[in-house]
């Protein structure tokens, strides 16, 4: 098995980065949010890659952050830094759930531009309950895409989200078997792949300025004390 935090694997003109410490469910560290924002910038930068799949090996999505790694405002920035290129980049995100999705786990799904998650995928955000800021530009982009009470009520309440409800939430692209996620997405960025790159940006730009217009503020805004 390759030890390296994240993979990066091509798929021709789908570049898919692979979260890659399934014994930790792959919580984020340092060094793991690093090397993620070097990758996404290099694929936006990239003429080659046209769509970014993002997944992750083992059981979970992603748990979080590492409790085991020393807390730090640059963890944060990294994090927005990674929020801001998924969200202003000209080029599909697509992403890979299954299990647990939790803080920031559930912050990086939600930057994505479409997400398939397996039956099994939950979703939680327990920064609130635990006197945590949440970042990643959730409170942003979540009433965006539930509604102001649902995002007020899974900020303020920490309550699971199972993949059925993030479905019809509108939260979730599509649902497929567990054992079919990882082809799936894949398929699915294939697809998007074929299409003229410059078509994929203009929809993402247009969608986006209309609404998602502030996108460097509300994550400075996020993460100010």
């Amino acid at each position: 098995m390759n030890h390296l935090p994240l993979v990066s694997r091509p798929h021709g003109g789908v570049l898919e980065l692979r979260l890659n410490r399934p014994e930790r469910l792959n919580a984020l560290t340092h060094e793991l949010s690093g090397a993620l924002l070097d990758a996404l910038a290099r694929a936006q930068a990239d003429a080659a890659v046209r769509v970014i799949l993002l997944t992750a090996e083992g059981r979970a999505f992603c748990a979080g952050k590492d409790r085991d790694d020393p807390p730090s405002p640059a963890f944060v920035d990294t994090l927005q830094q990674i929020a801001a290129t998924m969200l202003t980049g000209s080029k599909p995100v697509v992403a890979a759930v299954q299990g647990w999705a939790v803080g920031a786990g559930f912050e990086l799904a939600l930057g994505a531009d479409l997400i398939v998650a397996g039956h099994d995928a939950r979703f939680k955000l327990p920064e609130t309950q635990l006197g945590l800021p949440a970042t990643g530009g959730v409170h942003m982009l979540l009433p965006r895409l539930v509604g102001t009470a649902r995002a007020k009520g899974l900020l303020w309440l920490g309550r699971e989200l199972d993949a059925g409800q993030a479905h019809q939430w509108g939260m979730v692209w599509e649902l497929v078997e567990p054992s079919a996620l990882q082809g799936r997405a894949l398929a699915l960025a294939q697809e998007l792949a074929q299409l003229t790159p410059e078509a994929l940006s203009r929809v993402k730009r247009l969608i986006h300025d209309g609404l998602l217009p502030d996108v460097p503020q509300a994550l400075e805004r996020e993460a100010a004390p």
